[in-house]
């Protein structure tokens, strides 16, 4: 860009604090609104000390800043957590908190996050006058890259791209047993991959899904858990994938291109488990289709609707074709804007400068998250804690992956009770991270796998902002939602592991090799579908199920001799619910 990236970055931390404050006031009394007043007024001048000072700070890089840069560190510094606050609830503030109380009372903290301890003077020059702290490259790929993403999904949705693809889905699948849940896993396939945010998807698909799902047959329970798996899912779907993957590209140095490349076929397999679910357990409970009447037809939906396709297309081919993400976001934006004008809902000033608004009101949630995780993140690395966490990882493990990835996935299960998809993944990505890399896994199968476990959050609860989303539209409690989303999106527990025991999944090994790989894991999920919901071609008891999801297991987790096996125990299971489905009696 024309700025300079001390510039870019400061910008947007500051724009979170500013939107928080505007959006979200203290409270509505004189003297609330005048300590809100003071406090943007304090976060813009310790802003403008940033940059004015900017090349003072990187030339004395690694010395302690004056009193001055200290109160305006500080004054920063609860600046973003208050907007952290005011934007995404009261336990990002206290996460915040936590991570400046490690800081600052090390020498108090038992073995092993025990370390010398920082003053507050030096925890302000680490976290607001060096380029590792709050302007650090997660506040520059958040600040560069994932905006524009986000209000490209925005300007999808005010052009009524979202509306066209739901109906295309509906115009596909309605019809089908359960056409309203495979619809919604359909549209969350095409709609969350692109917006990159599970709730949001939630919301906007949500809204026309759920009650269809429930009007069909569906308990509102398990019409909001389907909604909630299948708008996860669009968190790991290329080409957007969530804000994660943009700050695995700033983690790694991988190219974006190459990370969506890795991803696709996992994220597929993913869909599919969830398709699965939904079918038999619509075939098991009976439930129809919905009438003919109620589904667009598909010739005259995709006439209308054929150019919001193009935006779709120009993602994919940019991305593959390893374009910067700033260029490819905003071209997306301007190929909605273009491909709306040969629709009936055509974008004109008036809708492009409400689309931007919309765009900047709903990303709050991410901008405000910015200085959060670069404290947090700060907080880990800065007295390497990071280290001695990994190295206690693989001490406690023994030095065994399996033990060392049962480890990763309790960390990272703990941590999706409590934290959003972001920190939960920047916190795994520090600490779990590396013992997997340390013990020979890839870098990209070691990142992935945490940040498909970081994304579990959406579902696992007390947080699962989807989850939470889906029962707030179905009207149902969240635990049951949440139990029916986190066994329908089962995938996103057991698919990250097959990325260390599978390398072909990611595209490693001979062209033979992966072509079986994503063969036994499709039949693999589709036995264990069958026999979580009960039904394959006929209704199983028991026994039939125990052994369905046994197969599923050894087709997933075999190779070689032992896969051919399993593929044989598949094929027998699948000729014996033929069998006793034309047996039955009708």
């Amino acid at each position: 860009g024309t700025f300079s990236p001390a510039l870019d970055r400061s910008l947007f931390i500051y724009a979170g604090v500013a939107l928080s404050i505007c959006m979200h006031p203290l409270k509505e009394t004189t003297l609330a609104r005048l300590f809100d007043v003071v406090f943007l007024i304090a976060v813009s001048a310790a802003t403008f000390r940033f940059n004015e000072h900017y090349l003072v700070f990187a030339e004395n890089e690694g010395f302690d800043i004056g009193n001055f840069d200290m109160l305006m560190g500080w004054i920063m510094i609860l600046g973003v957590i208050e907007s952290g606050r005011r934007a995404l609830g009261l336990s990002m503030a206290l996460m915040s908190g936590f991570f400046l109380g490690f800081l600052y009372f090390g020498s108090y903290i038992p073995w092993p996050f025990v370390h010398g301890g920082f003053n507050l003077r030096q925890i302000a020059t680490s976290l607001y006058a060096q380029t590792d702290g709050l302007y650090g490259s997660i506040t520059y790929v958040l600040a560069s890259n994932l905006y524009l993403f986000l209000v490209f999904g925005f300007f999808l949705i005010r052009s009524g791209a979202s509306d066209f693809f739901t109906d295309i889905c509906l115009s596909f699948l309605g019809t089908r047993p359960g056409g309203g849940a495979k619809a919604a896993v359909g549209a969350s396939f095409i709609t969350a991959s692109i917006s990159g945010s599970a709730s949001a998807n939630v919301a906007i698909t949500g809204n026309i899904t759920i009650p269809m799902m429930i009007r069909t047959g569906y308990r509102p329970s398990v019409a909001g858990g389907i909604e909630a798996a299948a708008s996860t899912g669009g968190t790991v779907m290329p080409p957007v994938m969530g804000a994660s993957a943009f700050i695995m590209v700033a983690l790694t140095g991988f190219s974006y291109g190459k990370i969506v490349l890795y991803a696709t076929i996992p994220a597929l397999l993913y869909f599919l488990n969830v398709y699965l679910q939904v079918h038999f357990y619509a075939m098991r409970n009976n439930l129809r289709g919905l009438p003919p009447e109620e589904c667009p037809p598909f010739g005259n939906t995709f006439k209308k609707g054929w150019p919001y396709l193009i935006p779709i297309i120009v993602v994919i081919l940019l991305v593959y074709m390893d374009y910067s993400l700033r260029r490819v976001g905003l071209l997306a934006i301007v190929s909605v804007i273009i491909a709306s004008w040969f629709t009936e809902r055509k974008m004109g000033p008036r809708a492009i400068i409400e689309a931007l608004g919309e765009g900047a009101k709903g990303s709050l949630p991410i901008i405000a998250l910015a200085g959060p995780v670069s404290i947090i993140a700060g907080a880990v690395l800065l007295p390497g804690t990071g280290i001695r966490i990994t190295g206690l990882i693989i001490d406690l493990a023994h030095s065994n992956l399996a033990f060392t990835i049962m480890f990763i996935f309790l960390i990272g299960y703990i941590l999706g009770m409590g934290l959003s998809v972001i920190p939960a993944y920047v916190i795994l990505a520090t600490l779990a991270a590396p013992a997997l890399i340390q013990l020979g896994i890839p870098v990209m199968a070691a990142h992935l796998l945490v940040l498909w476990w970081g994304q579990a959050s959406n579902v696992t609860p007390p947080v699962a902002l989807a989850a939470y989303m889906a029962a707030g539209i179905s009207k149902e409690r969240l635990w049951p939602v949440c139990n029916v989303a986190m066994v329908k999106a089962m995938a996103i527990f057991y698919l990250p592991i097959l990325f260390v025991y599978q390398p072909a999944l990611l595209l490693e090994g001979s062209i033979v090799d992966i072509i079986l790989t994503i063969g036994t894991l499709a039949l693999g999920g589709l036995s264990i579908s069958a026999g979580i919901e009960g039904y394959f071609y006929h209704p199983m008891n028991l026994l039939i199920r125990f052994f369905a999801i046994a197969i599923g297991a050894t087709l997933i987790l075999t190779q070689g001799v032992s896969a051919i096996i399993a593929i044989a125990l598949f094929v027998c299971l699948w000729l014996w619910q033929i069998r006793t489905a034309k047996t039955a009696p009708k």
